[in-house]
């Protein structure tokens, strides 16, 4: 979600307009916003969305 508001022509349209070294700035801090908010759900208790989903499929009862 975050490269088609970034990238898209008909959104931001920084595609064609970004370096190579723009580019991989955005995902590096698109991944490291990842792996914050991944870290603040683990340590406030909460699981994630395709977590939830796994254990609803395995643990069926």
């Amino acid at each position: 979600m975050v490269f088609v508001a970034v990238f898209a022509p008909y959104t931001l349209g920084l595609g064609g307009r970004l370096s190579d070294a723009g580019a991989s700035a955005i995902a590096l801090a698109t991944w490291f916003g990842g792996v914050l908010i991944a870290d603040r759900m683990r340590r406030s208790g909460h699981r994630g969305p395709a977590e939830i989903l796994l254990r609803r499929l395995t643990y069926r009862r």
